[in-house]
């Protein structure tokens, strides 16, 4: 090809410039006759034909055996190429010049031609991304229950559009993503949203609250109206009681049999020492005995007026001689606490000490007022799928204390999950983002179950050594291997790793090509790979998830597997939530008759903002009456603006100090509540002791060395 196209192109000069070929004796009769005959075919009517064909021949040898080196800036490329063409076309009047121009012009275009196929080599030579992605669903299956994403993924050079059709999402579903990953705004939210517009309840464990509760609220306002029966917006937050209801996850109607109870006492005792989950040790299960025998003892005291956490944890401080002879009384309570009795009989005084210390001083944490306070209250009830009163629930929890309100949300999400999973309930969808940071015992069992239930189960993490850490290694295993949907964004190590040999291999086809001068082979083979490499999952963006769905026997999905950006419409987004309306303060502490009487008292207030600042700030110690005058000088030469955010400021103290009034309240009364039962008890106890056919033991008197008691 090469040596047709130089033939072609000596062919064009010998014409157009055999004058000056004559004048040096270049010329050959034999040669002239020939192009006499070819002009009269036409061949030679205009010089642009041989040129192009020439060009065209030593352009398609160039650029396949162009090699490998170094990459040129294609506007570098551009340049010669234009002005390369411009020099070979053009058509001087003197040989010379036509000499000159084509010549120069060929070795620009060459170079030109060369360096485009030298880019395209090196293209090639870089990571080919068709080779690792593969075709994925592109068709949009929609159901009533499902949740539909789109995507965009790079296959065979081109990008296309796909969609994660989760058409099954009662068979749960796992998102893991390292921080920043995208979780909350590429899939929380599109679950959330999708699952509101279909009419689900739901329940979500929010850790970073308020961050999921405000997208659930206001896509709740949006869709409230098309629930058969409009559901209660409903929110616990330990933070702020103005923005939370009360619940009382231990109420005496979610208890049924003391196998409630003990089920309590181990979850609580799991949050509060996840070292135990793995292996449990003598102390720990004491405590776990003695935390269910306290608990017992409240459902069945007054028919569970106060069964209630903080009430536990109170009278889990309190002394356990007293203690022990009131719940000895109970013969319901005599199989919990016979290990006690027997080690307070048998003299082991200072084993029961650690026994019951290793009870009280992990709940003793929990002494928190707002935490009694929104413990205490029943203002909604746990069953949120019940259809005729369906509920919509976010708690929140605080990563600053974390292990406090992540033991006391896990009361609440297990009590809710016993409830909710039962048949002839509302479809719900259960979101617990970050489900390491709270402990859920038989969250196995119950992804199992749930299915058949309608109940969707959305679990985060960003990380599956984190949920071995925290769930133990079997626990975390086999909750992983129960679900049927992953999402998956940048994750590292041996997760990474993991994720990679799950999605399995397949073979892919493999190009090597060898250039040489003369010469070039591609050689072809087909190698069995992960369809995920590690290092495409240890380098997603953002945005970027991979993972796979299940499918139902009506409805089959060819390609389970996907790999590419969720795209979500940031301007419909952006939009969207410009109109977003504020959390609803649930509980009135009576802010409107505090800021009634303060603005009342503007004059006052200000006077005495004021002359605390002249106090503090004031060169000259003023007193009194020149105090007073001094203060009311300022508050003359304020502006409106400027004592407005100072009313405002007034106003917010007070009603803070409000809310701390009527929580302490209700934390006292707690107190006194758990110091009453005991006075009580121990009131009957006495009375009853010498009829009694039960042995009682005057603990306070007791001497663990006096063989005689």
């Amino acid at each position: 090809m090469t040596l047709i196209g130089g033939v072609i192109l000596l062919v064009n000069v010998y014409y157009y410039a055999h004058p000056l070929l004559k004048e040096f004796g270049l010329t050959s009769l034999i040669v002239d006759a020939i192009f006499l005959k070819l002009r009269s075919g036409g061949v030679f009517s205009t010089p642009y034909l041989t040129k192009g064909l020439a060009l065209l021949l030593l352009g398609l040898c160039l650029i396949t055996r162009s090699g490998k080196g170094w990459k040129i800036n294609w506007w570098w490329i551009i340049f010669a190429g234009v002005l390369g063409a411009f020099l070979y076309f053009v058509t001087p009047h003197r040989v010379e010049l036509y000499l000159v121009s084509t010549t120069l012009g060929l070795g620009l275009l060459c170079w030109a031609i060369a360096m485009v196929g030298r880019n395209i080599s090196s293209f090639n030579e870089a990571i080919n991304d068709r080779m690792e992605t593969f075709q994925q669903c592109e068709k949009l299956m929609q159901t009533d229950d499902s949740i539909n994403i789109p995507t965009s993924y790079q296959y065979k050079y081109k990008i296309r559009k796909g969609w994660i059709n989760v058409i099954n999402p009662f068979r749960a579903t796992m998102v893991l993503g390292t921080p920043g990953s995208g979780k909350s705004f590429s899939v929380y939210g599109p679950f959330i949203e999708q699952m509101i517009e279909k009419s689900y309840t739901m329940f979500v464990y929010d850790y970073k609250y308020p961050d999921l509760t405000e997208i659930v609220y206001n896509e709740y306002l949006s869709n409230c109206q098309n629930y058969p029966v409009e559901p209660e917006f409903c929110v616990i937050n330990f933070k702020d009681p103005r923005y939370s209801l009360r619940c009382n996850p231990i109420n005496p109607r979610y208890i049924k049999d003391p196998m409630d109870t003990t089920e309590i006492a181990e979850l609580v005792m799991l949050n509060v020492n996840k070292a135990a989950i793995e292996k449990e040790d003598f102390f720990t299960l004491s405590a776990k005995m003695y935390l269910d025998a306290l608990l017992w003892f409240l459902k069945l005291y007054e028919d569970g007026r106060y069964c209630t956490f903080p009430h536990v944890i109170e009278l889990m401080a309190q002394d356990y001689k007293k203690v022990f002879s009131i719940l000895s009384r109970y013969p319901e309570l005599e199989a919990k606490i016979k290990p006690f009795s027997n080690a307070l009989e048998g003299g082991a005084q200072d084993q029961l000490q650690g026994q019951i210390a290793s009870a009280q001083i992990p709940l003793n944490k929990f002494v928190s007022r707002s935490l009694y306070w929104v413990l205490t209250g029943d203002d909604f009830s746990l069953e949120i799928n019940d259809p005729l009163h369906p509920k919509i629930l976010c708690v929140g929890n605080d990563p600053d204390r974390q292990a406090i309100y992540g033991t006391t949300l896990a009361l609440f999400t297990s009590r809710m999950f016993k409830l909710i999973n039962h048949k002839g309930k509302q479809k719900c969808g259960v979101l617990l983002d970050e489900l390491p940071t709270i402990y859920i015992k038989g969250i196995d069992n119950l992804i199992a179950t749930a299915r058949s239930n309608k109940v969707a189960i959305v679990l985060g993490a960003q990380d599956k050594s984190q949920l071995k850490r925290d769930y133990g290694e079997k626990e975390s295993e086999v909750i992983f291997n129960t679900v049927g949907n992953i999402f998956s964004g940048q994750v590292n190590g041996k997760t990474a790793e993991e994720l990679s040999k799950s999605f399995g291999k397949e073979f892919r086809r493999r190009e090597s090509e060898t250039r040489g001068i003369d010469q070039e082979s591609v050689n072809i083979s087909f190698q069995h790979e992960e369809l995920l490499p590690v290092s495409t999952i240890e380098t997603l963006s953002q945005g970027v998830f991979f993972g796979k769905v299940a499918d139902n026997n009506d409805m089959k999905i060819k390609d389970k597997f996907f790999c590419g950006e969720i795209k979500i419409d940031l301007d419909k987004m952006q939009e969207k939530r410009k109109h977003w309306h504020s959390l609803p303060q649930f509980t009135d502490f009576g802010e409107a008759d505090i800021r009634k009487e303060a603005l009342a008292q503007t004059n006052d207030c200000l006077l005495e903002h004021y002359s605390d600042y002249i106090r503090v700030n004031g060169a000259v110690v003023l007193h009194g009456e020149d105090l007073r005058a001094a203060a009311q000088k300022m508050i003359d030469m304020a502006d409106e603006h400027e004592k407005d955010a100072i009313m405002e400021k007034v106003i917010s103290q007070r009603i803070d100090l409000a809310v701390q009034k009527r929580i302490q309240e209700n934390f006292m009364r707690v107190q006194n509540d758990v110091r009453e039962i005991i006075r009580k008890e121990c009131e009957v106890s006495q009375e009853i002791a010498p009829h009694s056919s039960i042995k009682q033991i005057d603990l306070e008197k007791l001497d663990p060395f006096d063989e005689g008691c």
